[in-house]
């Protein structure tokens, strides 16, 4: 696929203004900007909105969105949403692109928290989200992180400390292990962020301060919200900042919202709802639409998908509450995925592990290395720095050194991001053809008495997924009906307008059992006989719409002769 864009960078805002700005002037006719709020620091929360006119207005077409930069440092996920937008107006009248337009409309909101990652890429600070004080309003006492040796990275400080955990690798010194139970006698450190000490006692042991900037924007959603007390970086309430406000807005509002990709970094996973319960308490048929489609993303990018609870989170104790994943799902009806990109322990040869645990020892100290392998072979050496003397201004002699995390473990390196998103854009093209879609077909008119007409119609949904999208959908009342409309007659038989519910996906219709293998199985109709009378005369013209939401609309006009 043709792109015309350079991918060896992290966009700041004002470039992304930019693009999707040019974007919107270029292209005005596939294409709308609008903004769908304002943060705290007053920078715009970009819609685009993408969708081929001649076939239909944006609202009229299944919706297919994707989303990226909820969390301020994961931005090798905003590269691959400005990537997937490159490759869609670059190629808006080649296949597939051109196709998927002509059924579809494409929205993209490609940096969610854009004060947050501002000060992520201008900085040396790391935080999750948005960067207000939060839970305490001022600084709390410990190891602040900083940039002492002026690097422009926050990395890692080792203390000489008698009584510290931790002990040099002896077959890698880059390395810091644990201690063993009974080593009395060596060298030991204890390890902090890179730092200086707010409220320094030097008759007191040192401990790290609690984040500045703690507020997480994906734990601030509706579904299974909780205070900060049970949830990490909960917010003040549901929907307590402007981002998860516009985020639930805009879900809200487009009610042909179908499907939604969430890029983020890192872990190299697909992810899918439910996350704040087991998959096992969820709908059925929707868990299995969700592993069919995932199936195709590891067949595109190697990563696997996963349940958020069951395989993401595993056997490591704890929940993850107020996820938009969940919001998006639970409140929304939408099927929606996460996508965790770049995976440097994937890379370097650090296997996966599903359901997911807490690493051994050995495991632990196996991982870094291999990461160090990799850097050191397939990076240049670049992202790590060897432990070095600093003379720090409280406690004296230490050492500063350790991964520069923003650039090899949280993101990919600029040599890789092109790489890194051509391959998630692979998958975005195919998920975008398992949205719903109706067509008429074998649509006629005959006449059956003097001028009384039978006109008959069969109404198809020709897509992988059901017109209602997910069976939650259903249940939160999220999923409109297919209503069918006849206009340009008197209707003798059958109503001018109706509900008649809704069409499956064509996904139901296989299933393999027993000895013969494939097997059609029992399933919801995906198509429907549509038959009126009419009164009318020769050369009249009747026009038949039908349509709902989230499969768009199919209408055809019949000539009575």
């Amino acid at each position: 696929m043709k792109t015309t864009g350079t991918y060896d960078h992290y966009f700041r805002y004002d470039e992304i203004t930019a693009l999707v700005k040019k974007y919107a002037q270029e292209y005005a006719d596939y294409c709308r900007l609008s903004s769908l709020g304002k943060t705290r620091e007053g920078r715009d929360i970009w819609l685009l909105e993408i969708t081929d006119p001649s076939t239909g207005t944006y609202e009229d077409k299944p919706g297919f969105a994707v989303t990226a930069n909820i969390h301020a440092g994961e931005v090798t996920g905003n590269c691959c949403a400005m990537y997937f937008l490159d490759v869609i107006f670059s190629n808006l009248q080649e296949e597939p692109v051109a196709g998927l337009l002509k059924n579809n409309t494409v929205y993209c909101v490609p940096r969610i928290s854009p004060d947050g990652s501002e000060l992520y890429l201008t900085s040396p600070v790391m935080l999750r989200s948005v960067p207000a004080m939060y839970p305490f309003e001022e600084p709390m006492p410990g190891v602040q992180p900083e940039d002492l040796d002026g690097d422009g990275v926050i990395r890692q400080m080792r203390v000489k400390d008698p009584n510290g955990a931790f002990k040099v690798c002896p077959e890698d010194p880059r390395i810091m292990v644990r201690r063993g139970p009974d080593e009395t006698e060596g060298e030991f450190y204890s390890v902090y962020s890179e730092g200086t000490v707010l409220d320094y006692d030097p008759d007191e042991e040192l401990r790290s301060a609690p984040t500045l900037y703690g507020n997480d924007l994906n734990r601030n959603f509706p579904i299974s919200w909780a205070p900060e007390n049970r949830q990490s970086g909960a917010g003040s309430y549901a929907l307590s900042n402007p981002e998860s406000q516009a985020m639930a807005a805009f879900m809200n509002d487009h009610r042909n919202l179908c499907t939604i990709l969430h890029f983020h970094t890192m872990g190299g996973q697909y992810l899918y709802p439910p996350g704040y319960k087991s998959a096992k308490e969820a709908e059925k048929e929707d868990m299995q639409i969700y592993r069919l489609i995932g199936k195709m993303a590891t067949e595109e990018t190697g990563y696997p998908c996963w349940n958020v609870r069951d395989e993401y989170m595993g056997k490591i104790e704890g929940e993850i509450l107020g996820l938009m994943d969940d919001f998006a799902y639970y409140a929304m009806g939408l099927v929606n995925y996460t996508c965790e990109c770049w995976n440097l322990d994937f890379r370097a040869g650090f296997d996966y592990i599903c359901p997911n645990r807490e690493k051994t020892e050995e495991e632990l100290t196996d991982q870094l290395k291999k990461r160090l392998a990799w850097v050191d072979e397939h990076n240049g050496g670049s992202g790590f720095l060897n432990w070095t003397a600093f003379d720090h201004p409280q406690l004296g002699k230490v050492e500063i050194g350790g991964f520069d995390y923003k650039a090899v473990i949280q993101n990919a390196p600029p040599a890789y991001i092109r790489e890194e998103a051509e391959k998630h854009t692979r998958f975005l093209l195919r998920e975008m053809k398992t949205l719903p879609h109706l067509e008429l077909r074998d649509v006629k008119a005959e006449a059956v008495a003097e001028s009384h007409y039978r006109i008959e119609a069969m109404l198809v949904n020709t897509g992988f997924l059901p017109t209602y999208v997910t069976k939650e959908a259903v249940k939160t009342g999220r999923a409109d009906e297919i209503v069918c409309e006849l206009s340009g007659a008197e209707i003798v038989q059958g109503k001018a307008k109706e509900k008649i519910g809704h069409l499956g996906g064509w996904w139901s219709k296989a299933r393999y059992a027993g000895a013969m293998g494939a097997d059609t199985a029992k399933h919801a109709p995906v198509q429907k006989k549509l038959v009126w009378i009419v009164s009318g005369k020769p050369g009249d013209g009747v026009t038949l719409c039908c349509g709902c939401a989230k499969a768009g609309k199919a209408k055809e006009t019949i000539i009575l002769a």
